[in-house]
């Protein structure tokens, strides 16, 4: 790609567009609570403490090494976050708007649109900052592109005089080197580079590339060789939290990704209207070296179609965003038609400030805040991440206030903890607690995405959001992780952390570890984590020693699902402490009671899995049981076709204390209700 030099006045107009991209990316500056997950691992690097997120354990809580790298370079020198990784962001996202307003663009009203696209946008300019690697990934993919749209793989596109001066080996070395970065930044980014490194290879068509490319590609090979050496898994701890997804059908993921390609839509319109444009233009202009380039951006809006997208709207169609612009600003034929480019920079200005998020009409912390607002898609809870964030984060609201940010609820939770200092906290969101809480406080992320066990476990919940898949403390983890002793009530998954520790916790070069790396990774104990998490089978039996823990007489037994009950009375003259010893037999054509009753009060028929299975028992003071005291294990199911049932274990207890008008609650009931094993 020969480079067009713009004249003096043309860069003081591209620079004031520039210019006005700056101003909304610090005016929207802010700090998600995830980034602080990163943070933490930041923080315990820097001071001696590893690449740990719990510095008892070396578990991978982060996606993108690059940029923690980064940050904690930075973070080595200022000792100070909030600020350090905001103006890291800010710097990158203006050093990648510039390089494709000035360098990729063909001419100035192409260079003026695609600025005015990225400050219009509200994913360029939510994941501008937000302390998550956006800003990287978007400079390593413009350098990227740089390089590949020079290549001498397209001799046309070169002044006779220019061509054959640039090897092709060098060029596929860079763009491999490039591309390595790009996916040590963040590995799903390997679907946007592959396509191009293929169609270098295919032009080349030489073994030597097919070196070359190898050797461009060390960067990640060495840092997967060490994350399975170091943490003893290829992958970030999270991969494993969110693809451990239990009964979550692929079907039920993909429409929740349709769901976020709506959100995005109707939010923030131009972001997808200029993805689909660069997308087609492509076929207008006929410029097919740039065909390997739509093909990666479609492979990745598939691949977030595929995982379900995300709970942060717009996050990950920023990346594919700058590469369709730099589709259209480094096009040739774009640059000859005026006409075209005043029509393009109308319309983007026109479609951006139409959406109802725009960043330039909803800044800072207004946005979709509850979700209900019109023109937002909630999904399975898609949010506003920057609206909901920016009052504790926003970079120019920490001028304006007394006390330091964040300020919010989790970061002063987290701060009161670090005084405290308990030996184990149960948390669900752990990014300002767990890095205000710091290192000598043992933080379990009930999300699984800090916690290397609970990552292996399936999430409890069927009512989960994308990102956020809980689950369930087993019996003796946490008196585990206070003591150092393997208190794990279950004799599979006690087995299966005494591996599991002597990865994360032994010494590195233990020759025991090391194998155990093997086994773990090819599967060898995976059948101890299913004998715990799941029931496959005709009939599912739970059995149980029922205690009351209170003087109301009347106590029934029940199964409910599918909107019906199987239903027994227990005992119509109870007192404080009497027992009771009952037997389930459920399967998909029924439920059988066994144990002692006075009376069967109803029948539940058919089950149905688009429910949970309710097993519990209550308490009331009136044979009409119009006021009842309700415990009940609730249990994700699966009617499966072969008429067998799976079951996610252990069950999710919940406590009505003043049903049916009154609360649930999770929470441990098996003083109530004890599990007695088959």
């Amino acid at each position: 790609m020969s480079r067009v030099e713009l004249a003096s006045k043309e860069k003081v107009l591209v620079g004031v567009f520039l210019a006005a991209f700056a101003a909304l990316v610090i005016r929207n500056a802010w700090l998600s609570d995830d980034a602080y997950i990163t943070f933490r691992t930041v923080n315990n690097f820097v001071n001696g403490y590893g690449l740990t997120w719990n510095v008892a354990e070396r578990v991978q809580t982060y996606t993108h090494p690059l940029w923690m790298f980064l940050v904690s370079a930075a973070y080595f020198f200022t000792r100070e976050i909030f600020f350090t990784s905001q103006i890291l962001s800010i710097v990158l996202s203006l050093i990648a708007a510039g390089l494709l307003a000035f360098r990729a663009s063909r001419s100035v009203w192409l260079a003026c649109a695609g600025l005015a696209v990225l400050t219009l946008s509200k994913a360029s300019i939510d994941y501008a900052t937000s302390g998550l690697e956006n800003p990287l990934a978007h400079l390593l993919l413009v350098v990227f592109l740089l390089v590949y749209f020079d290549a001498e793989f397209f001799p046309s596109l070169h002044p006779p005089h220019r061509r054959g001066q640039r090897g092709g080996g060098a060029t596929l070395f860079w763009l491999a080197f490039l591309a390595a970065l790009g996916m040590v930044n963040r590995a799903d980014m390997l679907l946007f580079y592959a396509p191009v490194i293929l169609y270098g290879l295919v032009r080349t068509r030489s073994l030597k590339a097919v070196g070359v490319v190898a050797l461009g590609f060390l960067p990640f090979v060495l840092w997967e060789l060490f994350s399975l050496f170091y943490y003893g898994f290829p992958f970030p701890n999270t991969a494993y939290a969110k693809l451990t997804s239990a009964l979550i059908s692929r079907q039920d993921l993909m429409m929740e990704g349709l769901k976020y390609l709506h959100n995005s839509l109707r939010a923030d319109t131009i972001t997808l209207f200029v993805i689909g444009l660069g997308t087609l233009t492509l076929f207008l202009t006929r410029e097919w070296y740039k065909l390997p380039v739509v093909v990666g951006m479609l492979l990745y809006l598939l691949y977030v179609v595929y995982v379900g997208g995300d709970f942060m709207s717009g996050r990950f169609f920023s990346v594919t965003l700058f590469a369709a612009l730099m589709l259209l600003v480094s096009s040739p034929v774009l640059a000859q038609r005026r006409t075209v480019q005043a029509i393009a920079l109308a319309g983007v200005v026109l479609v951006g400030l139409s959406a109802p998020f725009s960043p330039v009409r909803a800044s800072g912390e207004v946005g979709a805040r509850t979700g209900t607002e019109p023109g937002w898609l909630y999904g399975r809870t898609i949010t506003d991440e920057r609206a909901n964030y920016y009052r504790n984060t926003g970079l120019l609201r920490a001028f304006q206030q007394p006390n330091p940010l964040p300020d919010h609820d989790w970061a002063l939770e987290g701060r009161a903890a670090r005084v405290a200092a308990p030996p184990v906290v149960e948390k669900g969101s752990v990014g300002f607690y767990g890095y205000f809480a710091g290192p000598q406080v043992y933080v379990v992320d009930l999300l699984g995405l800090g916690n290397p066990l609970l990552a292996r476990l399936p999430p409890a919940d069927p009512d989960w959001r994308i990102g956020h898949f809980g689950r369930l403390m087993p019996d003796g983890y946490r008196e585990t992780l206070e003591t150092g002793e393997n208190r794990i009530a279950d004799p599979h998954l006690a087995a299966y952390y005494d591996k599991l520790a002597l990865v994360i916790r032994g010494d590195l070069f233990n020759g025991e570890r090391l194998r155990t790396i093997w086994q773990l990774n090819t599967g060898a104990y995976d059948s101890d984590l299913d004998a715990y998490a799941y029931f496959h089978g005709a009939t599912f039996v739970r059995q149980f020693r029922v205690t009351n823990p209170t003087e109301r007489p009347y106590v029934v037994a029940y199964v409910w699902n599918n909107g019906a009950g199987e239903t027994y009375l227990l005992d119509d003259a109870s007192s404080l402490g009497d027992t009771y010893t009952l037997v389930w037999h459920i399967s998909r054509d029924g439920v059988q009671f066994d144990g002692p009753s006075v009376q069967r009060l109803s029948s539940i028929g058919l089950l149905s899995d688009t429910e949970t299975l309710n097993v519990g028992v209550l308490f009331s003071p009136t044979p009409d049981l119009a006021v009842r005291d309700v415990y009940e294990y609730r249990f994700w199911f699966r009617l499966e076709d072969n008429g067998q049932l799976t079951v996610v274990l252990p069950g999710k207890g919940f406590h009505n204390a003043e049903a049916p008008q009154g609360y649930w609650f999770h929470e441990d009931i098996g003083a109530v209700m004890r599990l007695i094993p088959n």
